[in-house]
């Protein structure tokens, strides 16, 4: 995978971190896609957090002493902080954090499927450490929820680049319980035409 100095740097610090607190967590998007085989240029990192209320002030710490920041409004870095995590949450569903100028998307789990993301994530390698990151099918299914052009894109080269390796079952599980009506058929249609259904 082509990932760059700041982004390797951003991933290493913050899985190191999670890792050292106990958190479960996967990194998504590009930097798990370029692991799965789709290599795809990015500014930021997303990853999905299991993070319980009672140890948001520890993680914030950790963060802050790590070097990681929040910016304010004004584009200022400031202090992490669980009130500001929290407000973030619960207003866009993610907060952000940065390791100098690569912003980090946080998520956490809220649906069925980000459940299953957690327990079925994988250990890979990116050069001298390694990470957990997001299975290709969960991907696939997180993207056709997002559903933009750039992820129906990203879904056709992540069923090409693994598509002797997809749990296709496990994929058409989730369809009905995640999709609508038309991105489920949609998605069925692409697994068709790379010959996994």
């Amino acid at each position: 995978m082509i990932i760059s100095p700041e982004i390797k740097e951003a991933t290493r610090n913050i899985s190191s971190l999670l890792e050292g607190l106990g958190l479960p967590h996967a990194i998504g998007g590009a930097v798990a896609m370029g692991l799965l085989g789709h290599v795809r240029a990015t500014r930021d990192v997303d990853l999905l957090l299991l993070l319980p209320a009672l140890r948001s002030q520890e993680f914030a710490d950790a963060a802050h002493a790590a070097g990681f920041r929040m910016r304010d409004d004004s584009d200022a870095e400031v202090p992490v902080t669980p009130a500001q995590m929290t407000t973030s949450t619960r207003e866009v569903g993610h907060f952000r954090i940065w390791w100098r100028e690569v912003k980090l998307e946080i998520f956490s789990p809220k649906v069925p499927l980000q459940d299953s993301v957690l327990k079925r994530r994988i250990r890979s390698d990116v050069g001298d450490f390694s990470l957990w990151i997001t299975t290709a099918e969960d991907l696939i299914l997180l993207k056709m929820i997002f559903h933009r052009d750039k992820d129906l894109v990203d879904v056709r080269r992540l069923l090409a680049a693994n598509r002797d390796s997809l749990d296709v079952p496990y994929v058409k599980s989730w369809i009905p319980r995640t999709l609508e009506p038309a991105a489920g058929a949609e998605l069925e249609d692409m697994l068709k035409r790379t010959g996994l259904a």
